[in-house]
């Protein structure tokens, strides 16, 4: 028999049958085409989806029904062009895409206005090699997968390097190739590091 505070529920014991719901995003003859090599994903607040294609070189923008409201950028190195980016992040108005081929991040506006870059090629502070995610913290810092470097890095809105935590090191704390960035209520930064096949908490 099941009790519950102290009662006996009645006809117990008994089977339960649990069903599943599942929603999708657009209806089973309908197929978002983003042949471009689809990377990243953000959803605006307006419900808005936001989606990388990463060998188109642009940002494709669709409502909740899966149809294409616009496509942000082109492929170039220039102020709002991509090349191959890979990661989004949507905070408010405001974009951050982390830009593989250009080894920086973009902050564009959702609109797809242009606002500033952060970083260029390289290894020493201020630059980045191959970044892949970006996100950004409730202290509005931004925290950088930089994959091929081997480290997550923190700056501030002005471009300010803050912090490198580095994954070029021996024993538990190293890890290669980060990629995948998520942060829980606490602040801890969660590094899905695919290069050594690990996950890191900071």
């Amino acid at each position: 028999l099941i009790t519950m505070d102290g009662q006996t529920v009645q006809n117990s014991p008994f089977d339960l049958n649990v069903r599943k719901e599942y929603s999708t995003l657009c209806n089973p003859d309908q197929v978002i085409n983003c042949s471009g090599g689809p990377e990243g994903i953000a959803i605006h607040d307006s419900g808005d989806i936001y989606v990388v294609c990463c060998k188109d070189h642009t940002i494709r923008v669709f409502d909740q029904a899966g149809l294409q409201k616009r496509t942000i950028g082109s492929r170039g190195n220039g102020d709002g062009q991509f090349n191959y980016p890979d990661g989004i992040f949507i905070k408010g108005d405001v974009m951050y895409v982390a830009e593989f081929g250009n080894h920086c991040i973009q902050k564009v506006t959702t609109g797809g206005l242009f606002l500033r870059k952060f970083g260029h090629h390289g290894s020493d502070y201020g630059q980045f090699d191959g970044p892949l995610s970006v996100i950004v913290d409730q202290r509005d810092r931004l925290i950088v997968s930089d994959s091929d470097n081997h480290r997550v890095v923190i700056l501030d809105q002005a471009g300010t390097w803050l912090l490198t935590i580095n994954g070029n090191v021996t024993g538990s704390h190293g890890f290669q190739n980060p990629k995948g960035l998520a942060l829980d209520p606490q602040g801890n930064i969660h590094v899905a590091a695919y290069g050594s096949n690990t996950i890191k908490v900071f």
